[in-house]
């Protein structure tokens, strides 16, 4: 879409970054890493490429500070759906939940920042993440669930989610399942299960094992 140029006011400039991002995000979900570029955002801002290299001194920069203006809302989605629940395992596989929902979601930026080559980014998202499902293992701790590692735990349970995510982002949509809302629900539920079963230690799956916590 290409408007006649916009020319921000004085003193409204961080009005016009956000609209530079606005239509970012749009071209990155609707086209990928491929469409977001300078010149497309500039098009559909209906100002000129030196106006967006104002606000981003690259497409690179551009493309990390859109991918992050997304990321940022994570955390409070995560937040959102643990705040109040009183047992700290229900928490803990909420914030799995809607961690997943958010990959899903947002598959274009997930995979830039979480599984595209390693960035500012990707390392700043990467931590945050691990540092959140530590301080939700810890939670746990405190109520007396026996976890031997807790950074061992939040390893596993980033592992779980991620792939759970990455599972189906790599591939076409029309082989998703229909229901994602349950998808996530059971990935959540495995990972979080399979991570504080085997917290305390080691214990290799056997017929048994299975039968007896089914």
């Amino acid at each position: 879409m290409t408007g006649s140029r916009v020319r921000a006011a004085k003193g409204q400039g961080g009005l016009l970054r956000e609209q530079l991002l606005d239509i970012a995000g749009q071209l990155l979900e609707d086209g990928g890493a491929e469409a977001l570029t300078i010149r497309a955002v500039a098009t559909s801002a209906g100002v000129t490429p030196p106006a967006v290299y104002l606000h981003f001194a690259s497409k690179r920069e551009l493309v990390h500070a859109t991918c992050l203006r997304v990321w940022s809302s994570l955390f409070t989605e995560m937040e959102a759906v643990s705040q109040g629940v009183r047992d700290p395992v229900t928490a803990l596989y909420e914030t799995c939940v809607a961690y997943i929902a958010f990959g899903l979601r947002h598959p274009a930026q997930y995979r830039l920042v979480m599984d595209g080559e390693a960035t500012e980014a990707s390392r700043q998202n990467e931590d945050a993440c691990f540092r959140y499902f530590r301080d939700k293992v810890a939670a746990c701790v405190d109520a007396g669930v026996p976890v031997e590692s807790p950074t061992e735990t939040a390893r596993l349970l980033c592992s779980g989610v991620h792939g759970a995510v990455c599972l189906l982002i790599h591939q076409e949509r029309d082989v998703w399942p229909p229901d994602t809302a349950r998808y996530a629900d059971r990935a959540a539920s495995s990972t979080v299960h399979g991570a504080l079963l085997t917290a305390a230690h080691a214990v290799q799956p056997s017929m048994s094992t299975v039968i007896r916590s089914g």
